[in-house]
């Protein structure tokens, strides 16, 4: 994808290099918190915007979820699993119910999953399958604290391919990280969503300028499916 906000001219400063297509051979998925808290219309965040009285300012981010981000993210998932590559799921949620297992930021933002909450629960409409891995972090970086690197490393997966939520936060911090330990990182533009719009554009131009192939799900399918 091109940058779409370089309207000075400035990208040309970093140079792009190759970013090789996707061999499932060598990759894996992960989505990223696409959990009732985070993508559920009635819960979370969602329900948090309709006590404060500012639910029409989610409307936006809800439409982003249902009509690309939950229905890609499945696509995604799906192509994945039918060519043998791996599927990972994180979801915000700690491990002791008094949550003293959460990250300072996490304990300033009030953010509290505890175990078995259905907070904590991936959506119907991304379901994990039965061979998909699921990680419970509490952190906005998905390699903090989890097994998620080990996983990788272990499954010889050179290449990640990175959807979910919020491309601000998680997302933006999980394929920095990424791109730092040596993974080669596709960040899936109409697989991501932030709540303001502004503000996931902003993050997907600076992904891509530096730590990450931009593409869509459509060439993501192509690649994986080999068509």
């Amino acid at each position: 994808m091109t940058d779409k906000l370089d309207r000075g001219g400035l990208a040309a400063v970093y140079p792009q290099g190759h970013w090789p297509p996707v061999d499932p051979a060598r990759a894996a998925l992960l989505l990223i918190d696409l959990q009732r808290l985070c993508v559920a219309p009635d819960r979370g965040m969602f329900a948090s915007a309709e006590q404060l009285g500012i639910a029409e300012r989610m409307a936006p981010y809800g439409r982003r979820l249902e009509e690309l981000v939950l229905p890609n993210a499945a696509a995604l998932a799906g192509a994945f699993r039918a060519a043998g590559a791996p599927v990972i799921y994180t979801r915000i949620r700690s491990s002791i119910p008094d949550g003293s297992d959460r990250s300072g930021c996490h304990v300033r933002l009030g953010l509290l999953v505890p175990p078995d909450h259905p907070d904590g629960d991936i959506v119907a409409a991304v379901a994990p399958g039965p061979d998909d891995v699921v990680l419970s972090k509490t952190t906005s970086d998905a390699f903090i604290g989890t097994g998620l690197e080990r996983l990788l490393r272990n499954g010889a997966v050179e290449h990640l391919v990175v959807s979910g939520v919020l491309t601000n936060e998680c997302v933006s911090s999980t394929v920095r990280h990424a791109a730092d330990i040596g993974f080669t990182v596709t960040a899936v533009e109409d697989a991501c969503a932030g709540i303001e719009h502004d503000l996931h554009e902003a993050s997907i131009r600076i992904l891509g300028r530096t730590y990450a192939r931009i593409a869509t799900t459509a060439e993501l399918l192509r690649e994986v499916g080999g068509s």
